[in-house]
């Protein structure tokens, strides 16, 4: 046999070879989905809004209280705070739907978590998008969503806190491939 047709028979071998090894009945599942699949989520972005500024302070206790400003509310259950705390609510204005509590770092009894029900009647939602509150840092980086509940048809949301720090709206839009 000549060279060329030596060469040209080990490429023709390791081609017929790599073709049965592909039509195999075994299947080999990737280690990692190459696309997302149907029903996953992309990761939340915060919600933008119209936001006015807005500031409230109220003495709320251990029977529980409330407090508004800019459009959001807070409600504090019964048995939430162990004592009186001088709670303080602001929102500032800006393109986001943000709100600021303090005294920073409050914590509410686990049993008995606070409700923010933060409207988003002035903000820009697509209609696929779920709206939730999330914690951010204080430079708005999402740090954790909180369990919520939007509601579409008087433009809220109801998140359940067990601390206070920064809250702001945020959509999540579901993936279909």
């Amino acid at each position: 046999m000549n060279r060329r047709t030596r060469v040209f028979s080990i490429v023709a071998g390791v081609l017929a070879a790599t073709l049965i090894a592909a039509c195999s009945d075994e299947a080999t599942a990737p280690s990692a989905p190459a696309l997302a699949v149907a029903g996953t989520t992309r990761p939340p972005t915060i919600t933008p809004c119209t936001q006015p500024y807005g500031a409230a302070s109220v003495w709320i206790g251990p029977n529980g209280g409330r407090v508004k400003a800019g459009g959001h509310i807070l409600n504090v259950p019964a048995g939430a705070l162990k004592a009186a705390t001088l709670i303080t609510m602001e929102t500032p204005s800006g393109n986001i739907g943000h709100v600021v509590f303090g005294p920073e770092g409050l914590t509410f009894n686990s049993d008995y978590p606070a409700h923010l029900v933060m409207g988003y009647q002035n903000c820009v939602v697509a209609p696929n998008a779920i709206q939730q509150v999330a914690y951010t840092s204080a430079t708005l980086n999402i740090l954790e969503t909180q369990p919520s509940v939007s509601d579409p048809a008087t433009l809220t949301v109801d998140a359940k806190l067990t601390h206070f720090s920064d809250y702001v709206i945020v959509s999540t839009y579901a993936v279909a491939y």
